[in-house]
């Protein structure tokens, strides 16, 4: 694991500076809207949580040598599209919880969840398009791709899919957003040289972001994760731990057998789900889940050493590794 050098240290100060003033301006757009229309002060929500998409953006965006106003408002449009999507995904899924607040789901129900994460979709491309123009397109095709990805998932719930096609949804789902990211960096640093470059290194650092994510269902801790764990395996979505335990010849048969009292079970019956997620981490697959996410970060390290060495480079590169080893 990459350790911290001075020139790194300077890097990550730097970047948590540009996310407050990020923060700052997704609380200016958000003001922007009357509060007839809908009242952000009023409903307890964070609209920025980790943050892992507007770090990438800054990240890349300063390895790429952008300039750094125009990087903090493509990093703004990462969030605020990001959040748009999980208003949308909490209706689809019933989230009542989500970065340690209640959603908007459970506050306002599903219409209102809905309108505001169509609110702040659009208001992610006014913010992308005040970045740079060409911006909004890419990030049409990002919101696109994210749309295909989840309906993908929404159309395989309860049916077996191999890891490659999870990687696939994955790729669309979360992928897409990252690989927005980090051409919007590149555009704005005006390196039309590395496009092809910077699109494979954010959508395969969303995979990895996915594919950890996945893993915290079955391992995470709510607190710590900010959001309900054991939903996926609830709501009938075969992930990579759960793919590998039911393709493994021994704990495979078992786990089809918690799979079909799951799918059976009332919703507040949690017996089953936590069964099979005891056998999927006791099983090592959650482990493999891990490794594999791990080797795909590794494989992405010559393509950001062909990325400018500049004084964010090193910090991007411990970003990535360190997205493959979090464990919130």
């Amino acid at each position: 694991m990459l350790e911290y050098t001075p020139v790194m240290q300077r890097a990550a100060i730097n970047i948590e500076d540009q996310l407050r003033k990020v923060n700052g301006g997704i609380s200016a757009a958000l003001s922007g809207i009357a509060p007839e229309i809908f009242d952000f002060k009023a409903h307890p929500f964070s609209f920025l949580g980790k943050a892992a998409r507007a770090r990438f953006t800054l990240l890349a965006a300063q390895t790429l040598g952008a300039d750094a106003a125009r990087a903090g408002r493509a990093a703004a449009a990462a969030e605020m599209t990001h959040t748009a999507s999980l208003l949308h995904d909490d209706c689809l899924d019933t989230a009542r919880y989500r970065r340690g607040l209640p959603t908007l789901y459970d506050q306002l129900g599903v219409n209102g969840a809905i309108l505001v994460g169509d609110l702040l979709m659009a208001l992610a491309f006014d913010e992308a398009g005040a970045a740079a123009p060409e911006l909004q397109g890419e990030l049409a095709g990002a919101v696109r791709r994210m749309a295909e990805g989840a309906l993908l998932e929404e159309n395989s719930r309860w049916k077996k899919t191999d890891a490659a096609g999870a990687e696939r949804m994955t790729a669309l789902k979360t992928g897409a957003l990252f690989r927005w990211c980090a051409l919007a960096a590149c555009h704005l640093a005006r390196r039309q040289d590395l496009l092809e470059t910077c699109a494979r290194l954010g959508e395969g650092t969303g995979v990895v972001f996915q594919m950890v994510d996945d893993v915290l269902d079955f391992e995470g801790d709510a607190g710590a994760c900010g959001k309900e764990t054991l939903k996926d395996i609830r709501e009938g979505k075969f992930t990579l731990p759960l793919i590998l335990a039911i393709n493994d010849g021994t704990a495979g048969p078992e786990a089809e057998k918690l799979l079909e009292a799951l799918r059976a079970a009332p919703a507040a019956d949690l017996g089953p789900a936590l069964e099979l997620s005891k056998l999927v981490r006791e099983g090592g697959f959650c482990a493999a889940a891990r490794a594999d996410a791990s080797k795909k970060a590794e494989e992405l390290k010559p393509l950001a050493d062909q990325l400018p060495a500049g004084e964010g480079a090193d910090a991007l590169k411990k970003f990535i590794n360190d997205t493959a080893r979090r464990l919130a």
